[in-house]
């Protein structure tokens, strides 16, 4: 009974954000990091102990947002700052709504970091958002993703994209770039920038698709992961960054991470702990410091 009132929930959910988003309904999120406006029906992040950790940095810091979602971090972080974050987000559709959003906050957002007018502060100039259509990870690939009809489940495994009752809605070639290949002031001999590996994918990156995944991307002060459990990989593919630059590491560590059953999480520990990064947990989410 739990799961079937859950999966009808989620159901709900998603069907009144289709509405928002179609009738254009945009409502103010107040966070631990000023209020924004968006088209999303709910604001999860409002109080998000990861989301006030990262407010924390100088006004001007970079931020490296992996799993962006629909921009319920980048938003409210670069909004009435002089931060620059880069938003990467392997859901297409997720992606065309972060750009939405921010919009409606007053960016203009592209492929690099692009200075936005903070419209729904009297137009002072705002801090900047690179929306990058890209996966993270620590191997260079173009994988299969699989789009969800309960956008958060999106993920490159078919098994997760069909938690909680939902079902693929499509199915799409994504790159996968390690961050260690697009961080700038980083040559740690790992592969090629823009040799990416096709094995795995059902479909095929256009020219145009390709540069933007492999653009370089500035030395981050901070990096927020929300990967659906794949933070391992991310930090794997960053080890090189996260030695020269010891970013902010703020990571959101899934149920399905944690219920794994093989250690996942004790190795995500060990990672840490190996590069002397000291971890306050505060609930699901990691607020690791170097």
């Amino acid at each position: 009974m739990r799961e079937r009132l859950e999966r009808v929930g989620f159901r709900t959910l998603y069907r009144i954000a289709d509405l928002t988003y179609a009738l254009g309904i945009a409502t103010p999120k107040r966070t631990v990091a000023g209020t924004y406006w968006s088209y999303e029906p709910t604001n999860p992040h409002g109080d998000d102990p990861g989301l006030a950790a990262l407010d924390a940095l100088p006004a001007d810091a970079t931020v490296l947002d992996v799993g962006a979602h629909v921009g319920e971090h980048a938003i409210p972080l670069a909004r009435g700052t002089e931060r620059e974050v880069v938003a990467f987000e392997p859901n297409g559709e997720s992606a065309d709504r972060l750009a939405r959003n921010a919009r409606r906050n007053g960016f203009v957002v592209g492929s690099g970091v692009e200075q936005g007018g903070d419209t729904a502060q009297g137009g002072d100039s705002g801090g900047g958002i690179a929306l990058r259509r890209a996966g993270i990870g620590d191997a260079n690939a173009t994988l299969s993703f699989y789009r969800s009809t309960f956008s958060k489940c999106s993920a490159f495994d078919r098994d997760r994209a069909t938690r909680w009752g939902a079902a693929v809605d499509a199915v799409e070639p994504v790159p996968i770039r390690r961050l260690d290949d697009l961080v700038e002031g980083i040559d740690d001999g790992g592969a090629e920038v823009g040799a990416i590996d096709e094995a795995g994918s059902d479909g095929e990156l256009t020219e145009s698709e390709r540069s933007h995944a492999t653009a370089p991307v500035p030395a981050p002060d901070a990096i927020k992961v929300d990967v659906e459990g794949h933070e391992l990989a991310v930090l794997r593919g960053a080890t090189a960054t996260v030695a020269r630059y010891r970013p902010l590491l703020v990571i959101e560590v899934h149920d399905e991470t944690a219920d794994d059953g093989d250690g996942t999480v004790a190795r995500l520990r060990e990672w840490l702990a190996d590069r002397n990064y000291a971890v306050e947990e505060a609930g699901a989410v990691w607020i690791c410091r170097g």
